[in-house]
């Protein structure tokens, strides 16, 4: 029994079932769209189940592939982070909701996390955005967009960590976003219609994990965002052996997005980035 389009596929119709509904659930606060997200979230989670457990030829080669491909995403976001460092050696990652000591594939990217920094950081701390102490809570809150709250919560907890990288999407809503520490504003002093950095807040270098473009784009144009990397428009997905080479692997699915060349990769994939609303 080969790999299990049907379950992915389905398992695909279900993730865009889920942020239809908690788009409709954030611009319109409709409530049958948070309904319609966590349905879909859950039986996302049993499909999976069901996928993994009762099936008795799961092709080990694919779901392997895969997981290189998300270590290659990892070491080359750490790589180009490092390029741009020079602090004192402490990240931290900010990862989903685990649920008791289920850490293994957070511990095999924190790996390739280390091998991408190349001995630049001397520690990376893993830290989930909320502790979950029940099975029921962690299927909730895998549905949920995180707040402000949650990120700040996080990085107020390891302020020695002079470099962040989150694996949570940031919030959609710019109220949220704009409530996070690491991004806040102030009116220039000289023309108050401007805002920039706050000169008496220490920013951390931050870097996002498979992250959207969406409302960021400014955020990278005032150096709040080191790097981000995400699904190109157009990505090589083939049943080929990983290239050997980290760069060759990335450069099949993935791009990383950086404050120098926000620009550049607006004007040769401009459907990553929304357009103006009228």
């Amino acid at each position: 029994m080969g790999f299990p389009f049907g379950s992915v596929v389905f398992m695909l119709l279900l993730a865009i079932g889920m942020f239809y509904g908690q788009a409709q659930y954030k611009k319109k606060r409709a409530e049958w769209g948070k309904l319609l997200t966590i349905v879909c979230g859950i039986l996302i989670i049993v499909t999976a189940m069901w996928t993994n457990l009762c099936r008795s030829n799961i092709d080990q080669g694919a779901i392997d592939r895969e997981k290189r491909y998300q270590e290659v995403q990892c070491m080359v976001l750490a790589t180009t982070l490092s390029n741009m460092y020079n602090g004192n050696g402490k990240c931290l990652i900010i990862h989903h909701p685990v649920y008791g000591n289920n850490t293994s594939e957070i511990d095999r990217l924190v790996e390739a996390f280390e091998e991408g920094f190349g001995g630049k950081v001397t520690e990376v701390r893993a830290q989930p955005i909320k502790i979950i102490t029940n099975e029921n809570e962690m299927a909730e809150e895998a549905m949920l967009e995180m707040t402000a709250a949650d990120f700040n919560r996080v990085m107020d907890n390891n302020k020695d960590c002079d470099m962040v990288i989150t694996m949570v999407p940031l919030p959609f809503s710019e109220d949220q976003l704009y409530q996070i520490g690491a991004f806040e504003m102030i009116p220039d002093e000289a023309d108050p219609s401007i805002y920039v950095k706050n000169p008496d807040r220490t920013y951390p270098l931050l870097g996002v994990y498979n992250g959207y473009v969406g409302n960021l784009e400014p955020l990278f144009l005032d150096g709040l965002i080191g790097a981000m990397t995400l699904w190109k428009p157009n990505p090589t997905i083939d049943e080929q052996p990983v290239p050997d080479s980290v760069q060759e692997a990335f450069d099949k699915r993935y791009l990383v997005i950086t404050p120098q060349n926000v620009e550049a990769t607006k004007k040769t994939h401009p459907t990553l980035f929304p357009k103006p609303r009228r």
